[in-house]
């Protein structure tokens, strides 16, 4: 690994510790005053201007009549109690916020780079602090005349930012006027994206189900238009009677001519807005609800959306809130790269026209949340427009929750006015401009044709929580949200936002943080698009690392989601690369990489399309590469753990750096994950999901001093570290083996049934053997069932013990558990074990599970001679249960005595899927003296047969049982913790809990312990 040495670092870098070497200097100074700083060095601006905004705040309270005096007086805030008061006060401030910024996760670092979260910035934290001392609420103009007039402009910000069409400030027209020539955006404030993404939602559905409602009305109070009013049709631009319209062409037109029908109304028959508002309320959807109205018109579709199958959560919730249903929310399949695959779009488009389906709209993502992925926006437009001359009418949404900020990278700022002129700011061009693709930016031009676009200013716009917002390409969509009909005519001020959103109350204190900061920083290349460039620029900086770190060498490999250039070009032309790249590139200031065009230009290929890089570790053993998938989980989440607050109490600065992670389901990603798996060198069969790291990069402080090789080296070693755990599971080794002493059977051999690991190489396996065992000391045979022991001097490795002819000792002990359900062993004596036999010996991998768990029975495998019966059960999938026990059963006709000497497949019916994850509730079933009606299948599966498939033989289409009978259970084995283990290490710490190896979630018990601590700060 390439790393930063003394020759590359300058002596002025050398004797001060800030990072200072950015791309351009003069710009890393300016952004740098927009920010607390990593170790708060701005703290005298913050903590003065804090003081000044008390102060003001004061001074505006005793501004306002002070004739009125103190309420709070000297002799008050003399006495006894309001001294107690206020003691207490300050001592449960100061424990409280001592125990937050202790335990807080540091966002503030440049060693962060896990979730979308930085600090935020200086006039975003005071203008959120500043207004919460007036608590304004923007739910109604009346209560925040001032704070409604900031958001109604941050609106504006946003829309001109993204591309939508603004009047200019300086020509704003305040007062009430008649209807405008062109439509304006219009945006606003919400408390998030989910919420922003749901409006949208409601605001679609409202749209394509207006015209229904307008030609019920049309029946009734409105019938005296119905002869006369037309509207053009999309798919031939001829006018046509709105009343002769058919159920198909009424909810297929397009957006701007459902939204001029008010207009037209008014200025053809002169309908008034409040007449047209009164006769529709009964109509609308709003109203009556989507069911009644698709009833009445005996809709044989609903309308659907369709979004990429990397979306986020919120939209099928919102689809289920606005009354969809969430399977209304089509995914679309992603390409290799987590796009929207634009072909697999068309071919559903094309269903949807020819079976006469509706869709409400299409979304595109500018920036998903886990891989910084941009859909092909200006190709789903495209289509939109394609399709709508077909007859086929959407909206088109952009999801740009994350992206909608770095649309600052592509607008320029309006020059400066001086006492001198005009004069524009000095050029820092370099990094905001070349660390975009240009297909990213063309889909930021894009952006200006979607009808609404989600923007979160409290994601890459560095503003506090709770800030998302919402904009419209035609402002008349937000009437749709109300029972008012969408008109041009629309007062410029004095509005109450408060009746077009989901919320009701909501803070004015978010809409100013987001003004100050936009006013402060500015919305375009040379202010948030620079502060976004330096971030970019260490993202693919980043990327360069994850490309580059591991060789073919390694016994790790580190594969970024987002493939190298040569890749493609195979496995030689890709080391080069490498090389290129850590010659070139790695331990280079940027100064020397600025200057270097063919290493500038490969690292602008880097990376995803928008600040977050995935990537995933694999291993080799003895040279060969890693192909259980299940295994690369447990690796990646291991460092995930170890880069993240997992436990409580666990203080910041003892994780050296923070990651993020995300899981790839097969189920929503497909080929993507499938074709990434590949690369990774892991096997595709078994379509298991995928659990990824992701770094985030939000912070410019990256950008210089060569601090991104620190995070690089510092990842390593912890990827070498855990990679001595990986690797040491998954090699197999002579060592002792525990068996369950079932019984004796008709023969007077032993019945043994392996205790395996899900998670371990050395007992991966299913295994149920006969075999002669005789007592050495002790009276073992007695005391049945009983855990068997083999010897660890010498060990044995799982095929050693299953060798013909083999012999070896064991110790056999009786569980005990202590009053935490761990288990303890208690020794009974002395065995030796000869002549084993196999019955089943099944390997426990990944790839050789079933997919699910079987649904209408718990299938077991049956073995034994004689009338002495044993069942095992079958582990199909992880995690699972070992329930094991010696039974009578009562057949109805006799079984081969050969064929149950081989082994045989039993099923109880019961459903496996229901108790599953196993645990002592959902297995407290199996018990002895427990009654089942059973039934017997021959297996046509080899001795030593792999998943998955093995209980296809039990299906309705298959040969019937072979027999059926009654079981009784007599004593039984269960096993719910040692086969399900997950860690082998001797590290017993929180940190190393985890739920799944495909889940990032926290662990109960570590919730609980979270809960404790937090409860024992405030009790105390």
């Amino acid at each position: 690994m390439s790393g930063l040495n003394a020759d590359n670092i300058t002596q002025r870098e050398q004797s001060i510790r800030a990072y200072a070497n950015c791309v351009d200097e003069n710009l890393h100074e300016v952004v740098s005053a927009w920010f607390l700083g990593p170790q708060a060095e701005n703290s005298d601006i913050l903590g003065g201007l804090f003081a000044e905004a008390v102060a003001l705040q004061k001074a505006s309270r005793l501004a306002y009549h002070p004739e009125d005096g103190a309420f709070i007086t000297p002799a008050i805030r003399a006495s006894e109690a309001f001294n107690q008061e206020s003691t207490d006060l300050q001592t449960q401030v100061r424990k409280t916020i001592t125990y937050l910024y202790k335990f807080s996760v540091p966002f503030f670092s440049q060693r962060y780079a896990g979730h979308m979260s930085f600090e935020t910035s200086l006039p975003g934290i005071l203008g959120m602090a500043s207004t919460l001392l007036c608590n304004p609420n923007n739910v109604a103009y009346e209560a925040s005349p001032v704070t409604t007039e900031i958001e109604l402009r941050v609106g504006r910000e946003m829309c001109r930012m993204l591309g939508y069409k603004v009047v200019p400030e300086s020509t704003r027209q305040e007062e009430l006027e008649g209807p405008k020539n062109d439509l304006e955006g219009w945006g606003h404030i919400a408390c998030d994206g989910t919420v922003a993404n749901l409006e949208s939602i409601w605001s679609a559905r409202n749209l394509k189900y207006y015209p229904l409602s307008l030609r019920d009305a049309m029946k009734k109070e409105l019938a005296f238009i119905a002869s006369t009013f037309k509207v053009p049709l999309p798919k031939t631009g001829e006018d046509a009677l709105f009343s002769e319209l058919d159920l198909w062409q009424l909810l297929n037109l397009p957006a701007t001519t459902i939204l001029d029908i008010p207009n037209r109304l008014h200025e053809q028959f002169g309908i008034t807005p409040t007449y047209l508002d009164e006769v529709l309320y009964d109509y609308l959807v709003q109203s009556r609800g989507k069911q009644a109205l698709e009833t009445e018109w005996q809709m044989a579709h609903s309308p659907s959306y369709f979004i990429s199958a990397t979306k986020h959560y919120s939209w099928p919730k919102g689809a289920a809130i606005a009354g969809l249903g969430a399977e209304y929310m089509r995914e679309v399949p992603v390409d290799h790269n987590a796009r929207l695959d634009i072909g697999e779009l068309t071919k559903r488009l094309d269903q949807c026209l020819a079976e006469k389906k509706p869709v409400f709209a299409v979304v595109g993502i500018i920036g998903s949340t886990e891989e910084g992925a941009v859909d092909p926006l200006d190709k789903i437009l495209d289509l939109r427009d394609a399709y709508e001359k077909k007859g086929l009418c959407f909206l088109v949404h952009a999801d740009a929750a994350w992206g909608g900020y770095f649309a600052s990278m592509i607008r320029k700022p309006s020059p400066k006015k001086t006492p001198y002129g005009i004069y524009p700011e000095p050029s820092r061009d370099f990094v905001p401009s070349s660390t975009l693709r240009k297909s990213t930016v063309d889909q930021f031009h894009a952006l200006a044709r979607t009808d609404s676009i989600t923007i979160d200013p409290h994601k890459a716009g560095y503003i506090p929580y709770p800030a998302g917002g919402l904009c419209y390409r035609d402002g008349r969509l937000k009437s749709l949200l109300t029972w008012s009909a969408p008109y041009l005519a629309q007062k410029a001020s004095g509005e109450s936002i408060g009746i077009y959103g989901v919320e009701g109350s909501k803070p004015g204190a978010p809409a100013v943080a987001t003004a100050l900061h936009h006013k402060v920083v500015g919305l375009h290349d040379r202010g948030h698009g620079a502060l976004l460039g330096e971030a970019s620029w260490s993202c693919r900086r980043i990327s360069a690392h994850w490309g580059a770190m591991s060789t073919e060498k390694d016994d790790f490999i580190v594969v970024p989601f987002n493939p190298l250039p040569a890749e493609k070009d195979g496995p030689v032309a890709l080391a080069q690369q490498k090389e290129y790249i850590r010659t070139n590139i790695l331990g280079k200031l940027n100064e020397d990489i600025v200057t270097n065009e063919a290493a500038k230009d490969l690292l602008c290929q880097l990376g995803s399309d928008l600040n977050i890089n995935v990537f995933v570790c694999n291993f080799r053993i003895n040279g060969k590469v890693n192909e259980d998938v299940e295994e690369a989980n447990y690796l990646n989440n291991s460092i995930f753990h170890r880069l993240s607050i997992t436990a409580p109490n666990i203080l910041p600065e003892t994780i050296p750096m923070f990651l993020s992670s995300t899981t790839f389901e097969y189920e929503h990603y497909g080929e993507c994950v499938q074709h990434y798996k590949e690369r990774l060198g892991l096997e595709k069969d078994s379509q298991q999901d995928l659990f990824v790291l992701r770094n985030v990069v939000m912070t410019p402080f990256q950008t210089a001093g060569g601090f991104v090789q620190t995070i690089a080296d510092t990842f390593q070693s912890v990827l070498v570290e855990e990679m001595q755990n990986v690797v040491a599971r998954n090699t197999i080794t002579p060592q002792p083996h525990t068996f369950v002493l079932q019984g004796i059977d008709g023969n007077g051999n032993a019945a043994l049934t392996y205790r395996p690991y899900f998670y371990n190489a050395n007992g991966r396996f299913q295994l149920v053997v006969i075999a002669h065992v005789e007592n050495i000391e002790g009276n073992t045979l007695d005391l049945l069932p009983c855990d068997l022991v083999t010897d660890s001097k010498p060990g044995m490795t799982i095929d050693e013990i299953c060798l013909p002819g083999n012999v070896f000792e064991a110790t056999t002990y009786r569980r005990g558990y202590d009053s935490e359900g761990i288990e303890h062993p208690v020794k009974i004596g002395r065995v030796t074990v000869s002549d084993v036999r196999v019955i089943k010996k099944r390997a426990l991998d990944s790839r050789y599970r079933e997919r699910k768990y079987p649904d209408a029975f718990v299938p077991f495998y049956f073995y034994g001679s004689g009338n002495n019966y044993f069942v095992d059960h079958m582990l199909l999938r992880a995690p699972n249960g070992q329930l094991s026990a010696q039974v009578s059963i009562d057949f109805a006709s006799t079984i081969p005595s050969d064929a149950l000497e081989k082994g045989l497949l039993l099923t109880v019916d019961r459903s496996d899927a229901a108790m599953q994850p196993a645990d002592q509730d959902s297995t407290a079933w199996f018990k002895e003296g427990a009654e089942f009606a059973v039934k017997v299948y021959v297996d046509p599966n080899p001795t030593d047969a792999y998943g998955p498939g093995l209980v296809n033989v039990i299906a309705p289409n298959k040969p019937a049982p072979i027999a059926r009978g009654k079981m009784i259970l007599g004593k039984p084995v269960i096993d719910l913790q040692r086969l399900n283990r997950q860690d082998f290490t001797t590290d017993t710490s929180a940190m190393r809990r985890m739920v799944s190896f495909t889940s990032r979630a926290a662990h109960p018990q570590t919730k609980l312990e979270w809960r404790q601590a937090v409860t024992s700060m405030f009790d105390e």
